[in-house]
């Protein structure tokens, strides 16, 4: 008979390289048609998985994401070093496990890895296609005809194995072929033997998977107790008999009465026997290449019942068969199996197709989500907190800005209420100061652990206290809970944030944004901080509001203005005031740009703030901390040739985990970035690519980017299928390895990819970039999609690719800046780029510092205009070299600081203590992601300790400031409300009290300025010229309340009622106005601040008005 062969015979070593060989597998598993007995195969052992994990489980498996399993692979590494109880618990409360079970941890922790192979590929969904679980084992399964001689040797080789006795029934027999089994197996190794080995049948889709896998490894790398140690130690065991092999084996549930058992290629070279048990080995004696439970005979008195193999290295075994058998006597065999349904790829593609949603482009200017007002919410009802006032300062210090938030709410209800307060920042800026002042009492928020914080907030609330609870919702998104906030009382909140300000086209750029993204708000006011105090309707109305920011720049000013708003401004060389024109709360971001004389130069900025050490205050007997940040701003000749030319593959990901409107938003920004490439640019050449487990490509090579090709491309993305599978990047950049690039361009080529960031087999893409010479100049840029986007994976990536690289945040916050992100990269890909950054400190270490090393630790690229600010806490530091390499050339630059740099002060401390936390959180501390988390678990508690020491918030951290109240003291003592004038008094300096400012007057100075003209007018007119006036300005003072005219507004109301009663003799009418003006003054003290309210007062006491107000 003919031999068969099969598709591991097809794989020798000598073949070809890894590299083609892998090709060559998953494109043979790509294309394999599967037959319905495979087809059941695979999804019995999908099913009994899911089945498995919902007993073990106390939680649905769809709810365990791969991040959690990463911080729970992290937990246990922790458990190792430390051996603490706690982080047991900690990894119980990440996987959340049934309470009754006795649970193996080694055990679970592979099963849930294994399901999370398929997890992303189908959602865990049950019906996703066949074809993609297939594809997602990288494993080659082919039934074996019964017929064949093939099936026939497997069938004598179990029952000649098989004990007296009993009798196994073989229904299918699998070929498999794993591909790293077969380019790892030794070969060479003598005594080869085909041995069968035993498992559960829900431990199969791990073994197909990931292959067999070493306990030992496991326990060292995890530091977990095995339950379940051999009698020859930590090996992989095989046995001679199919009947002992079956003992470890347990019948499927979805396919009643049958078993699988594994046959394995096991090359035992040299095998050490032994006679009795000997489970502390972890590697055969010297000099032999695996063990041998030798089984017990009358003459060697062993303590092995049947023969037993153990390898301890993986090469040594290799996977041939899967057989899927019955037990007679221990399973049912007769029962008739139900056909399990299976889904195909085409009824999936066809199903999904009809589903597609194209998302909504509209012009690029105006890509936004829908916004919320600012301002404290009642989460249950949804409403806003009547805001009385809100004022900002700024003090913008170089490319640096401290800003303080001032807020007035007025709780218009008669009971107290618990109300939350949310707001954006971007990903430059950090909370530093929170205080609130009630009732003249000033609470200041402490920084906490976050538990503790949220712990203090509720107890204090349910013992009839104020509290305050401020915290990172998430990423760019804070909170303020205001809870038992006293009926019909103020309060004044108090923030105050430093941040890093960007440089757009050589401007320093301060952004003050004025919205929230809705979906965010609902998300954070939906979360419970407390149960006692009640929610109540209260309605919106106008606020008081200002806006002034003070700028200290090191170099000469050359431009200061907002493309937003009107200003009104002071100026000199190096300081300036400015300030709103129109004092209207802004309806949009307030933008203020400044243009220096030298904004490129790279340049120290120190600064030296007095710390006590356990107040944290300023005291004349205190050390001084430094911190220090360098910031370089490279500006290069580009010499590169106009004619070169470029290409761009987009990479578009649209697998299952950018399910919802994540793959939606990909879609989006690749349109975006379509339509800003210029239309036929006879040197740029592009395709896109949609990729899962499988990927297509919108033409077969890159192409020009004439019209109609764009506009090909805009409808391959818009019209892509989604739900794709796993996030198999390493196929489509590997295919793109085994070809040249297109261009003639030095630079390579230039990979875009949009994706959340869960990325499989992520070394073997790092790998891909380092040695294969085809991709040795290509760059890596990665658009960070959502914003649970796993950040850390994708800068992994970007500073993989020799040519270099950039991680982009496109998070739902800030839609509107989209398009000047794209235009920034698509600038990047036509320029050289500087990479290899190392920077040489001199200064001295601060030893009372835990976190002495400079953030970000990891400095990869940095392209032509792009601004590079690295922080560190080090003494004394007034220089610094910076090495870096531009087109393989190295430049050095050597920094200096200046007086005009070096202050006094805490912005740098705050932005210092908020990079090092940044770069724990997000950056890069190690390769590998198991070993990241556990260093982050590791210096948690640090980094802990360095958020409270310098009072700026953390995802680890919040402020919590309680207000002791004491009903009868308080009553006797304290004054309802605050003064806000006073709060702001530390903030509201004017660095130029002796210029005069410049630029228009706001509408209110206007109406106000016709209000005084206009009275002395009607004062001054005849009887005639009274009557004809006095109508139009009556019409001039509805303009403006008598909250915002002042006295302008009061005194003309006044003048027109007299000139009625005592000039015009109309008493009746004078009566009239008298009596509305009463009225509008009730109305407006319900609605303003206690201050306020009190100037009015005092208003309508000097004028004989007397105002009867019941609330």
């Amino acid at each position: 008979m003919p031999r068969v062969t099969r598709i591991r015979e097809m794989l020798p070593d000598k073949l070809g390289s890894k590299l083609l060989l892998r090709s060559l597998f998953i494109h043979r598993i790509d294309t394999q048609i599967l037959d319905e007995n495979v087809c059941q195969l695979i999804e019995s052992i999908w099913l009994e998985s899911i089945g498995d994990l919902n007993k073990i489980l106390s939680v649905s498996p769809e709810s365990i994401t791969l991040k959690t399993i990463i911080e729970a692979e992290a937990a246990l590494l922790e458990l190792k070093s430390i051996n603490d109880p706690a982080t047991a618990l900690h990894f119980y409360s990440l996987i959340p496990h049934q309470a009754q079970d006795n649970v193996d941890l080694i055990k679970n922790r592979r099963m849930l890895r294994d399901m999370l192979t398929v997890n992303e590929l189908t959602n865990w969904n049950v019906k996703a296609p066949i074809e993609a679980k297939y594809r997602a084992l990288k494993c080659y399964i082919e039934t074996v005809d019964s017929s064949t001689s093939e099936f026939k040797n497997v069938a004598e080789l179990i029952q000649s194995s098989t004990d007296s006795g009993e009798q196994i029934i073989i229904h299918h027999v699998f070929s498999v072929a794993k591909q790293t089994d077969t380019l790892n197996f030794r070969t060479s190794l003598s005594h080869q033997r085909q041995l069968f080995h035993g498992s559960k049948y829900v431990n199969f889709l791990g073994i197909l998977s990931r292959g067999l896998i070493m306990p030992k490894m496991v326990v060292e790398e995890l530091g977990v107790v095995r339950t379940d140690i051999g009698c020859l130690g930590y090996g992989i065991y095989f046995s001679d008999s199919a009947s002992t092999s079956l003992k470890y084996t347990i019948a499927s549930t979805t396919r009643p009465g049958r078993r699988l058992l594994c046959i394995c290629q096991v090359a035992l070279g040299e095998s050490a026997n032994y006679y009795s048990f000997s489970p502390t080995l972890t590697k055969p004696p010297n000099g032999f290449h695996s063990t041998h439970g030798v089984q017990r005979t009358q003459e060697n008195n062993s303590t092995f019942i049947d023969n037993e193999y153990a390898i301890y290295q993986l090469d040594q075994q290799r996977l041939l068969y899967v057989v899927e058998v019955s037990w007679v006597s221990n399973d049912a065999f007769n029962i008739e199996l139900e056909r399990l349904l299976i889904v195909h790829h085409q009824q999936h593609a066809l199903k999904l197709s009809e589903h597609v949603e194209v998302p909504l482009i509209v012009d690029d200017e105006v890509i936004e989500v829908a916004e919320q007002d600012y301002g404290l919410i009642c989460p249950s009802s949804g409403k806003l907190v009547p805001l009385k006032s809100f004022h900002i300062r700024a003090q913008i210090v170089d490319v640096t800005v401290e800003v303080v938030l001032y807020q007035v709410y007025h709780n218009t209800s008669s009971a107290p209420i618990e109300a939350k307060y949310v707001f954006p920042l971007d990903e430059n800026s950090t909370v530093c100061g929170f205080e609130a002042h009630i009732n003249n009492k000033v609470i200041k928020g402490i920084v906490k652990e976050k538990e503790q914080a949220k712990q203090e907030y509720r107890e204090a609330i349910e013992s009839g206290h104020g509290a305050y609870l401020m915290h990172q919702e998430q990423a760019q998104v804070f909170s303020v809970a205001v809870g038992n906030l006293p009926a019909n009382n103020e309060v004044i909140i108090k923030i105050t944030y430093v941040a890093e300000l960007e440089i757009e086209n050589d401007d320093i750029i301060f952004c003050l944004p004025a919205k929230m993204a809705s979906w965010q708000s609902k998300q954070a006011i939906k979360s419970k901080d407390q149960s006692i105090v009640q929610s109540i309707d209260i309605i919106d109305e106008k606020v008081e509001f200002s806006l002034k920011a003070s700028i200290r720049m090191p170099y000469k000013i050359m431009k200061l203005f907002s493309p937003t708003h009107r200003l009104r401004r002071k100026l000199t060389d190096c300081i300036a005031m400015v300030e709103l024109v129109d004092n209207v709360l802004i309806d949009r971001d307030f933008i203020l740009a400044i243009t220096l004389k030298s904004a490129n130069l790279p340049r120290i900025s120190n600064e030296t703030l007095t710390l006590d050490d356990d107040s944290n205050t300023t005291t004349s007997n205190n050390h001084d901390s430094q911190a220090c940040m360098l910031t370089f701003y490279p500006r290069f000749e580009i010499l590169t040739n106009s004619n070169e030319q470029i290409e761009i593959i987009f990479i578009v990901d649209v697998s299952n985990s950018m399910d919802g409107s994540h793959v939606q938003q990909a879609k989006q920004l690749a349109h975006l970035f379509l339509t800003n490439l210029k239309v036929d640019d006879k040197n740029i050449y592009f395709n896109v690519v949609t990729f899962g487990s499988d990927n297509d490509e919108c033409f077969p090579i890159s192409t020009l980017t004439t019209k109609e090709n764009l506009d090909k491309a805009k409808h391959f993305v818009l019209h892509s299928l989604v739900h794709r599978g796993n996030t198999d990047l390493f196929a489509v950049l590997h295919r793109y390895s085994l070809l040249p690039s297109l261009s003639s361009s030095k630079f390579g080529r230039q990979f875009i990819l949009l994706s959340d960031g869960h990325i499989h087999d992520v070394n073997s893409i790092l790998a891909l970039f380092k040695h294969q010479s085809t991709m040795h100049r290509d760059r890596l840029f990665t658009c960070a999609i959502g914003n649970v986007a796993n950040k850390r994976g994708l800068k992994q990536l970007a500073n993989g690719a020799n040519g270099g690289g950039l991680t982009t945040i496109f998070g739902l916050n800030y839609r509107s800046r989209w398009k000047t992100k794209v235009l920034n990269i698509l600038e990047h890909v036509r320029q050289p780029c500087v990479t290899s950054i190392s920077i040489d400190w001199e200064g001295h270490l601060d030893e009372k510092q835990k976190f002495n090393m400079q953030a970000p630790k990891i400095i990869r690229s940095l392209f032509n205009g792009m601004r590079l600010s690295v922080y560190r806490f080090i003494k004394n530091c007034h220089k610094a070299t910076l090495t870096v390499t531009i087109d393989g050339q190295e430049f050095v630059t050597t920094v200096f600081s200046s007086t005009m740099t070096t202050t006094r002060g805490r912005i740098l401390h705050y932005l210092t203590a908020r990079a090092i936390i940044d770069d724990y959180e997000n950056g890069l501390l190690q390769m590998d992601e198991s070993e990241n988390e556990r260093i982050k678990i590791q210096y948690k508690q640090d980094l802990i300790d360095l958020s409270i020491k310098h009072s700026v918030i953390s995802a680890y951290t919040s402020f919590v400031a309680i207000e002791e109240r004491d009903a009868k003291t308080d009553k006797q003592t304290l004054q309802p409300g605050a003064r806000l004038l006073d709060v702001m008094l530390d903030r509201d300096v004017d660095l130029l009290p002796y210029m005069q400012w410049d630029g228009d007057l706001s509408n209110l100075t206007l109406i106000k300025q016709k209000l005084i003209d206009a009275r002395i007018s009607l004062q001054s007119a005849s009887i005639q010229s009274k009557k004809e006036l006095i109508a139009d300005f009556e019409k001039l003072c509805e303009k403006i309340s008598y909250r915002a005219g002042g006295d302008a507004k009061f005194d003309m109301m006044m003048t027109i009622i007299r000139t009625y009663r005592y000039s015009l003799n109309e008493y009746d009418k004078s009566i009239e106005l008298e009596n509305k003006m009463q009225n509008d003054l009730k109305i407006q003290m319900i609605n303003i601040t206690t201050e306020e309210r009190k100037t009015l007062q005092q208003r309508c006491e000097d004028n004989n008005l007397m105002i009867v107000n019941d609330e």
